[in-house]
């Protein structure tokens, strides 16, 4: 199997962030540190939400909240412990609403603080530096605990926060150090497995400070101390600061994978060593058989829980409504040319089980949808071998004509690359072809994993990602309106997840055509891909993962997700909309392609099911139509 070009590269992650300082009042007096004062106030929420607007216009998607270490237990500190940690939470919910997620890093915590700081950030973390419980560099009392510090450690993964974690190299410490630090992060992560990044930072002398003629550690150093923590870590990202490290290309041969937050504006602890450019680190990277990828400041895969946030971020942009559409599923024939191994559905021309409906009967199916209070008529069906695109717009003109109030929902894109293909003509003029013909929006199905090494592996004849893309843009600029679909829980990983959601996400904030993202559960049961692999449904826990991870990742940006209860349940769907989701989907009617893969959950659901369903988690149901307008209330 031949991969794309960029899966031959090596990927090295970074986020783009801000830092928002509240204040560099420390009650800690570290040897090294250049960072704290003695005195000082703390930032206002003005002056808060004029830096996260600048990140904000930098194009930042991360936070990063950070202060001195318990700033209240110094003379004349304006705020009281209570008072500060309020600061800390309206930080990380100006940069909810602003649309960038927050990574909150301000010192040693106690249980109750981490918790209510939980719901407003996507991640956390508490550089451990080191096990040395004697080193001179924080001699000095007050200074760093480091049972505190493994403490904080430990209850962050009790309550299972994404975290961030590492160690400081320089300060005093010896090799032997270096090792028994970084088995105490391995030994929490091997207890709790919410350890996302280790940071491997070196030691910088800052004038006037005690420390201020130490010399740094040497390459050579910095080297063996990522090796080392690669060989304990292996499946912990490895972080180092480019700032501080010029040749950071070493440090990613020797196991170093991400670097670290890259700033639009200067280090704050580190202000004497700006920061790359983005474009720098790609040109360097490239150099070397790297490519640089961003990532959100929370890392999908830990073992950790990203419902708080992402349920306090779907509350911030869509409220505490829950939408839903009565519409009506027709499957006009499973004729299909595909061999698609995820699909039960399909039959072959001349199959027994294969069949097509006509006009008339399509028709009839539509009256029997309006009878029932449906507004939308969603329409797909295979690759019909003989069905010409005159059969196509002969049916929306039949329906637009009988039925002029339904809206029509129709034809993925992989219909649409078919049709072209067929009649010879282009994708622009097919859907133009549509448009006039009555056709109101696309279902952006088809899409499964937007990556070419999966789609040759599961869907070795659909559409290209490349395809797939021109369908979909093509559509939008026409003023077709789609919705953009996942397949998951197969043979694609996280990384492959994450490339499919940045698809989606570069398209939209070009074209803003995306109605919806809708999340569906692989089901495997009667599928030659499920056969094959011998796949096990995808559990609840990690469809709630990835329904709070794509909301995390397109913010404001697309703010309705849907859940899919075909496939997952309506209890499944009840617990999706407590981690991000906000859309329950339609009450479909007739549904086909997760039935015949094996769904056990039904192909309908009434309008009052579903508001039932939605009261009972406390929330209010809200019919939409297609568009997202809200439909009057009854």
């Amino acid at each position: 199997m031949s991969l794309a070009p960029h899966a031959l590269l090596k990927p090295v992650t970074y986020s783009r962030s801000i830092t928002v300082a509240l204040t560099r009042v420390c009650h800690n007096r570290c040897a090294y540190c250049g960072y704290r004062t003695a005195t000082g106030s703390v930032l206002s929420l003005d002056e808060i939400r004029a830096i996260i607007g600048r990140g904000q216009e930098a194009g930042c998607r991360e936070v990063l909240v950070l202060s001195g270490e318990r700033p209240w237990l110094e003379d004349g500190f304006p705020l009281d412990e209570e008072a500060f940690i309020e600061r800390v939470y309206n930080t990380c919910l100006e940069a909810l609403r602003l649309g960038l997620l927050p990574h909150t890093n301000v010192g040693v915590l106690t249980r109750s603080e981490l918790a209510r700081l939980q719901a407003v950030n996507a991640s956390m973390g508490l550089m451990l530096e080191t096990s040395n419980r004697t080193l001179p560099a924080h001699a000095q009392r007050p200074g760093k605990d480091i049972d505190e510090r493994v403490q904080h450690i430990a209850t962050a993964g009790e309550l299972r926060i994404p975290f961030t974690t590492g160690i400081l190299i320089g300060i005093g410490e010896s090799e032997a150090d270096r090792l028994d630090a970084l088995r105490v992060i391995k030994a929490l992560h091997e207890r709790y497995g919410h350890i996302q990044e280790v940071i491997i930072q070196n030691f910088q002398p800052k004038p006037g400070t005690p420390m201020a003629s130490w010399p740094t550690p040497n390459e050579g150093e910095m080297e063996e101390t990522v090796r080392l923590a690669r060989e304990l870590l292996p499946d912990i990202a490895i972080q180092v600061p480019p700032n501080l490290n010029e040749r950071y290309v070493d440090l990613l041969e020797a196991g170093a994978s991400d670097l670290g937050g890259i700033s639009p504006e200067a280090d704050e602890v580190n202000p004497e060593h700006p920061w790359p450019t983005i474009g720098q680190l790609r040109a360097t990277l490239r150099d070397h058989a790297y490519t640089l990828r961003e990532r959100l400041p929370v890392y999908p895969d830990v073992n950790a829980d990203l419902s708080p946030v992402a349920d306090r971020l779907r509350q911030i942009l869509v409220g505490d409504e829950v939408t839903y559409v009565v519409n009506c599923n027709i499957n006009f024939t499973n004729k299909c040319v595909g061999n698609c191994r995820f699909c039960a559905f399909r039959a072959g021309y001349d199959d027994p089980t294969a069949f097509e409906l006509s006009i008339p009967e399509i028709l009839t199916k539509a009256e029997r949808a309006v009878s029932e209070g449906a507004t939308e008529l969603c329409i797909q069906g295979g690759l019909h071998p003989r069905l010409r695109l005159d059969f196509y717009t002969g049916m929306l003109r039949a329906i637009g004509d009988r039925f002029p109030q339904l809206h029509i929902h129709a034809f993925s894109p992989m219909e649409v690359k078919w049709l072209a293909d067929k009649e010879r003509i282009s994708v622009e003029e097919v859907l133009a072809e549509l448009k006039h013909a009555g056709i109101g929006s696309m279902p952006g199905t088809a899409a499964e994993i937007l990556v070419d090494e999966v789609r040759q592996r599961i869907c070795p004849t659909k559409l290209s990602t490349a395809e797939w893309v021109h369908v979909i843009r093509a559509a939008h600029r026409l003023g077709i309106p789609t919705t953009a679909t996942m397949m998951f829980g197969h043979i694609e990983t996280w990384p492959h997840r994450i490339e499919h959601l940045q698809v989606i996400l570069d398209i939209q904030r070009d074209t803003g055509g995306f109605t919806e993202f809708v999340l569906l559960p692989f089901v495997p049961w009667n599928t030659n891909l499920g056969h094959q692999f011998a796949i096990k449904p995808i559990s609840l826990e990690e469809i709630l993962k990835v329904t709070a991870y794509a909301r995390l990742f397109f913010g404001k940006d697309l703010v309705n997700i849907q859940g899919s209860w075909v496939k997952m349940g309506v209890s499944g769907m009840q617990k999706a909309l407590s981690c991000g989701a906000n859309d329950f989907g339609g009450t479909l009617m007739e549904e086909n392609i997760s039935r015949s893969a094996g769904s056990p959950y039904g192909e309908r659901l009434t309008r009052e099911e579903i508001e039932a369903a939605i009261r009972a988690i406390g929330r209010t149901p809200v019919e939409r139509d297609t568009l997202y307008h809200r439909r009057p209330v009854r």
